[in-house]
């Protein structure tokens, strides 16, 4: 379970509406001075990521809670955002290259519009399936305890 403290903002019947800071690893790591992103991250600024999840605990505006995501659901929900459309658009862009003829002079256009359609059909079908309302119960983080 991957847990985060967050910050309750607001309480709807049995929903809560928490904030939790957005950090990078950079906090911890030994080449800070160095790199790109911790520059950036210092220059960004602090970032906050506003989110709801069922309130289990009775916590109140104000109180900061512990939630947590299970390993399984953050790995299945990246595979849908980030495989997906990916292998959407390698696939139909393979599938062009297969049926069009070699010599022709629209091919590459052809080609990379059909990437570009199998990565948009791939969306649609990854926001249908993160839509379902079973799949949705299992990404919504679960407050664990407040603090």
């Amino acid at each position: 379970m991957i847990e985060q403290q967050a910050k309750v903002i607001n309480v709807k019947n049995d929903q809560l509406e928490l904030e939790a800071e957005t950090s990078s690893s950079c906090h911890a790591c030994e080449v800070k001075s160095g790199c790109g992103t911790s520059v950036l991250a210092k220059w960004v600024g602090r970032k906050f990521t506003r989110f709801n999840a069922k309130n289990t605990v009775g916590a109140k505006v104000g109180d900061q809670v512990i939630v947590g995501l299970s390993e399984h659901a953050l790995l299945t929900g990246s595979l849908a955002v980030y495989l997906w459309p990916l292998l959407g658009m390698i696939v139909f862009a393979l599938i062009s290259d297969a049926v069009l003829l070699q010599d022709a002079g629209y091919r590459d256009p052809i080609i990379a519009l059909s990437g570009m359609v199998g990565f948009a059909l791939s969306l649609g079908v990854c926001r249908w399936f993160l839509a379902k309302d079973s799949f949705r119960e299992n990404l919504t983080p679960t407050v664990l305890r407040k603090l």
